[in-house]
């Protein structure tokens, strides 16, 4: 599904919260606030993402004018970042300002189980609503015995939603060539004047069909559901944590279906998170990295783990059909080595600027808003 040119635009971001070079003391979250896009803002016509600075991790907010969807639950725990004091305080100001959702996720998605994407999982269930819980599936590693390194959060979730017939595990096996699955469970979201089509592309495996190398097989980022949210006509697609092998599958599954505007891209900005092929099946418009700020130099960080990588944050701007107000950034060339990169494209990480909202217009367009 091809999108017309006048369809493709980005405006300059708007620069809400000054930098600051002063590095934290202690951990810490953001200041209490409402978030992004303000207090005063109202429900959005058509759909709004979040993409919530969480650190060195992924939680997403889909915001629409009836309800919430929220995919992923970061994040970073270090000695200067935590992630889920970050997650609730971006939570509770933003059910503040949208009283009208009565503290209710419509669904909540987790890619796959690491701890990077369900630290926060234990406090969603709690303080939170969760009409509908959807997961890979595969919270332990392929033994069924061991844990995947957030996989008791994950399973402990799924014990909760399953009780309530809440949960829904999506496997590979179900999923059509060229479509997706969804169903109630999956895509829940039906407001009267917008109606997005929610699907997943790629689910948890039991089986290893696609005959991968088994330390392929057993690496649960190869597992990572794949979502497709789309609304007449602009869809954006979240890719997990998918590596090279599994990111071939996916597109021999579903080829051009997987064009979208926004394209967060895999894995953290990984070395092995995107690959040319799946940006030129892609063709998107802008691109979102959810990542962590690499000046927080301590271990099971952006700057330790090498996110973005410069190989990444190359193929993804080459690909971007859209245009940015121009940023200097810090990219890397191995983990713990970065250099300076100049953006000019619609790419945005939350390790650069903060969270990030990008609100799609009445026509289809997009519109992108920094914290920073």
């Amino acid at each position: 599904m091809l999108r017309a040119v006048t369809m493709r635009w980005c405006l300059l971001c708007l620069m809400l919260v000054s930098c600051t070079e002063t590095k934290p003391a202690v951990r810490m979250g953001p200041k209490p606030r409402v978030g992004l896009p303000g207090l005063n803002a109202p429900a959005p016509q058509r759909m709004r993402i979040h993409a919530i600075d969480v650190g060195q991790g992924a939680a997403t907010l889909l915001e629409f004018p009836c309800a919430a969807v929220l995919i992923d639950t970061g994040g970073e725990s270090t000695l200067h970042f935590d992630a889920t004091r970050a997650l609730k305080t971006y939570l509770e100001g933003f059910f503040a300002r949208r009283a009208d959702l009565n503290r209710t996720f419509a669904a909540v998605f987790i890619t796959h189980p690491h701890i990077d994407h369900t630290r926060g999982l234990p406090l969603v269930m709690k303080d939170f609503t969760v009409q509908h819980l959807v997961t890979n599936g595969r919270p332990r590693g392929p033994d069924g015995l061991v844990f995947e390194s957030g996989g008791e959060q994950q399973e402990n979730a799924e014990k909760q939603a399953e009780a309530r017939g809440e949960l829904r595990r999506v496997s590979r096996s179900e999923i059509p060539s060229g479509e997706g699955v969804t169903d109630a469970f999956i895509d829940p979201v039906a407001c009267p004047d917008v109606d997005p089509k929610i699907s997943v592309l790629w689910g948890g495996m039991d089986k290893n069909v696609e005959a991968w190398e088994p330390r392929v097989f057993a690496n649960a980022n190869n597992h990572s559901l794949v979502i497709k949210v789309e609304l007449d006509g602009h869809p954006i697609l979240i890719t997990g944590d998918l590596e090279t092998e599994a990111i071939g599958a996916l597109l021999a599954a579903h080829g051009t279906t997987l064009n979208s505007d926004v394209y967060f891209v895999g894995h953290h900005g990984s070395h092995n998170g995107t690959t040319f092929a799946l940006m030129k099946a892609v063709t998107p418009c802008m691109g979102i990295i959810s990542m962590g700020d690499y000046e927080r130099q301590e271990e099971w960080t952006a700057w330790a783990y090498g996110h973005p990588r410069k190989k990444a944050v190359d193929t993804v701007t080459e690909a971007l059909g859209c245009a940015r107000a121009t940023k200097e950034v810090e990219v890397a060339t191995r983990p713990r080595e970065f250099e300076r990169f100049t953006e000019n494209r619609a790419l945005y990480g939350t390790g650069w600027e903060g969270t990030i909202v990008v609100e799609q217009s009445t026509h289809g367009g997009w519109r992108a808003t920094t914290e920073r």
